[in-house]
């Protein structure tokens, strides 16, 4: 099979020559009777998400055919499903066994407690298929010091929140001169630093493969050196805690929106280098979650399904990076951190990847963070490993 005339990175046109799903030519003027003309179209690796959970985090067949119906139209090739179910090791089982059955890569993680607090037999939950080992900083200091040894033991990544949700008891959003206006109890900055400390802390005595999550402070990062592993939800680094005007619940989200001055500060972050990982954070909630007042409204944001026209919008089409610098921190670090051979456009690597229009606008929901926002850029085709989804 050959793609011809694509503009790999939005850079120079090129072929793409592809056999057994990989690609294994690209270049100039390649010849085949079997090709896909993708003139006028921007070829980009298919999306890698770390962060990713079901609508109303239930899990059900309708939830998830309509998740994987939105990553395969939003252009994932794989996604790493958040715990928020009680699994027991039975229940997990045949939950990994139906994710494989799906047309794109789903992993799950595993938290280490489960509803009643109790340590979940976290080898037996690795052995049967988890990929990834869910922490929170706020846990008591003997089950993070289980969590990081489990990690190590198992020789598997831990996620760890950095937040004391306790510190601010019923905090929904940036805590400051806004807050405060209108009336909404804040979530403060310490609420976030001081975690990030301890946890900087623990990860150097212990040194496991562990990623900060959920980082939406410029001193947080000031906090961790650049070669600790960082992942960033993108609406952090596109809306700030304005957005929460008016009492919009679309913007009440976790991480929390800080001020203008930290989106600045964490995108030139992201352009630095400091920032390892991107993630849409996808979290839906039902209209009847979100239609609330401010104080009772569920923290979330549909996202998925932008991700591609929010990247173009906000991160190029603004020059902050090039689709090839960009792809780094979507595609190829979290297709590396899960052991996948995809995330770049590149030979020997998977054929999985997406073709653009980057200047067509799109039409965006009412019910969307990003309602008023003029966005661009949408996916005309996708492929995954060679085989075309649409």
């Amino acid at each position: 099979m050959l793609i011809k005339n694509a503009r790999i990175y939005g850079e120079d046109l090129k072929d793409l020559r592809i056999k057994d799903g990989l690609i294994v030519e690209l270049s100039n003027n390649l010849q085949d009777s079997d090709f896909f003309d993708a003139r006028g179209l921007t070829l980009l690796p298919s999306f890698v998400d770390l962060n990713v959970n079901f609508k109303n985090d239930i899990f059900s067949v309708e939830n998830l055919n309509l998740l994987e119906e939105e990553c395969l139209r939003g252009g994932f090739c794989a996604v790493l499903l958040r715990d928020k179910m009680n699994y027991d090791e039975h229940s997990f089982e045949l939950f990994v066994d139906k994710l494989k059955s799906l047309r794109l890569d789903f992993f799950a993680s595993v938290s280490l407690l489960d509803e009643d607090k109790k340590v979940k037999n976290i080898s037996s939950l690795v052995d049967k298929g988890a990929k990834v080992l869910e922490l929170k900083s706020s846990f008591r200091a003997s089950h993070i010091k289980q969590a990081i040894l489990y990690a190590k033991m198992k020789n598997i990544p831990v996620f760890i929140f950095c937040y004391d949700d306790d510190f601010d008891d019923g905090g929904v959003m940036n805590d400051g001169e806004l807050s405060f206006s209108m009336g909404l109890c804040g979530i403060s900055e310490l609420s976030e630093l001081s975690e990030i400390a301890k946890i900087k802390e623990i990860v150097k005595f212990y040194k496991p493969k562990a990623i900060f999550e959920n980082l939406s402070l410029a001193t947080s990062l000031d906090l961790l050196e650049k070669e600790d592993l960082k992942i960033l939800s993108i609406h952090n680094l596109i809306k700030d805690e304005n957005s929460c005007e008016n009492f919009n619940t679309y913007a009440k989200l976790l991480p929390t929106l800080r001020k203008k001055s930290d989106v600045l500060a964490l995108r030139q972050a992201l352009k630095e280098g400091r920032i390892n990982f991107l993630s849409s954070f996808h979290s839906p909630k039902s209209l009847h979650l979100k239609d609330l007042a401010f104080d009772e409204a569920a923290f979330g944001v549909h996202s998925i399904s932008e991700y591609f026209s929010l990247c173009n919008s906000f991160f190029i089409k603004k020059s902050l990076l090039s689709w090839r610098q960009l792809c780094i921190y979507t595609s190829l670090n979290p297709a590396n951190l899960l052991g996948l051979n995809c995330g770049e456009i590149a030979i020997g690597k998977e054929a999985s990847f997406i073709l653009v229009d980057e200047n067509e606008k799109v039409k965006v929901p009412k019910n969307s963070l990003y309602a008023n926002d003029d966005l661009k850029g949408s996916i005309k085709h996708h492929f995954i490993r060679a085989k075309q989804i649409f």
